[in-house]
């Protein structure tokens, strides 16, 4: 378990806001939190570089490393506790062992790790590694499967009693765009419409980089069809998802086609207490799964059942409520 006054080297990509989230809780545990990017910046074009050219930012990444590793050499960590360290070296994590010789070394992937270079390499060096795709942990024993977290703000929009209160959107999506996603959403509205013609939508499409974006319409035809108008360049700030989450009845779910680990948005509507349509087939070997409350649709032909939209959601146990905080999250990471 999470002791008070441990001190944890938290390595993560800034991403939505959930680094700050994670490392909240661990504070409120009584964790002492030094929280660094797990890449020297989080730029459109950092990211692509240290996907598909590494070996052009490796002094960067390798200077900006060494750096967390002089200064880790100062403080003695208790845990050094990585997500996704898509561009941590495998040198970086030894000079970090050779400094911390006492501190536990943590690893939870929120992508599957057939997504990213390298993965494997990294993995002997950490006590425990952990995964949201089940499927990597079929592939290798030493990785422990372990779904994503929903935090205490979706437990607050769970306990919000709503007796006669009136949702204002029907079916609410809120992503980035990528693989196939746009179309199938285009999909998902046109089956709702079928059997609720007044049916109320909301879609929220990011996209992070505009250039990228034009670059993606020349080459990739999957957005070729996406009209710029339907795109938002800035994500949604938490308190506006929150918002709206609350002010809707139903969550739209697409999932990557290449990953069957359960989204951030799947659990934190479970948090919510929200019903939820999903394309992922996965979500239905889930303690929480019950068909009243998720719809498990095809995403090439999607079929919306017309009592679906007209029910409320039913509750789960407690227990297994529970154990889908941040709070439980993260006590089994550390325990």
């Amino acid at each position: 378990m999470m002791q008070t006054g441990q001190r944890v080297l938290f390595i993560a990509p800034s991403f939505f806001g959930y680094e700050k989230e994670i490392q909240g809780e661990l504070e409120a545990a009584g964790c002492k939190v030094d929280w660094y990017d797990d890449r020297p910046s989080s730029t459109s074009l950092m990211k692509a570089m240290i996907r598909f050219r590494p070996e052009l930012v490796n002094k960067v990444v390798n200077d900006y490393f060494e750096k967390i590793v002089s200064r880790a050499t100062s403080i003695a960590y208790d845990v050094v506790f990585v997500i996704k360290g898509e561009a941590l070296p495998v040198g970086k994590i030894l000079a970090l062992k050779a400094a911390l010789p006492n501190a536990r070394f943590l690893y939870y992937t929120w992508d599957s790790l057939k997504n990213f270079k390298n993965s494997h390499e990294k993995l002997p060096y950490f006590d425990k590694v952990y995964s949201f795709d089940r499927f990597d942990s079929v592939d290798n024993k030493n990785i422990k499967h372990l779904p994503l977290f929903y935090s205490r703000a979706y437990e607050a929009l769970g306990k919000v009693d709503r007796a006669g209160r009136e949702t204002e959107v029907d079916l609410l999506f809120l992503g980035s765009i990528h693989s196939d996603r746009y179309p199938v959403v285009q999909k998902i509205w046109s089956a709702a419409k079928r059997v609720a013609p007044d049916i109320r939508l909301y879609a929220h499409f990011f996209y992070q980089s505009k250039w990228v974006f034009a670059i993606r319409k020349i080459f990739d035809p999957q957005f070729r069809s996406i009209p710029w108008h339907d795109v938002k360049w800035n994500s949604l700030n938490f308190a506006d998802t929150l918002e709206l989450i609350e002010r809707s009845k139903i969550l739209v779910d697409v999932h990557h086609p290449g990953q069957t680990g359960l989204t951030m948005r799947t659990i934190e509507c479970l948090g919510a207490k929200k019903k939820l349509i999903t394309t992922n087939m996965d979500v239905k070997i889930y303690d929480f799964y019950n068909p009243d409350n998720i719809l498990v649709i095809d995403r090439l032909a999607p079929v919306i059942p017309d009592d679906f939209i007209r029910t409320a959601f039913i509750a789960i146990g407690e227990n297994i409520y529970e154990k889908y905080s941040l709070r439980g999250w993260l006590a089994e990471i550390f325990s």
